[in-house]
């Protein structure tokens, strides 16, 4: 579990740069007419921008990671 709550923890240094290259790739697979790599980047890219949306929210690192402890104590108790 420590290696999510690390995840959580630094959402912005992994979600960010695969969010441009997902887009980026979204666009590109999308002028080639390739469906599936065009729904595979899309559904990438709205992770990341869920991810992002979802750091900010809570209220950055550590708020985060309480937050996601809090659900996860609260949804298996």
């Amino acid at each position: 579990m420590s290696e999510v709550y690390f995840l959580i923890r630094y959402t912005p240094f992994w979600a960010v740069p695969v969010l441009m290259i997902a887009g980026e790739f979204t666009y590109k697979m999308w002028l080639r007419k390739k469906k599936k790599a065009t729904l595979f980047c899309g559904i990438l890219s709205i992770i990341c921008l869920l991810s992002n949306i979802f750091y900010v929210y809570a209220g950055g690192p550590e708020k985060s990671v309480s937050l996601v402890k809090d659900m996860v104590w609260f949804y298996t108790r």
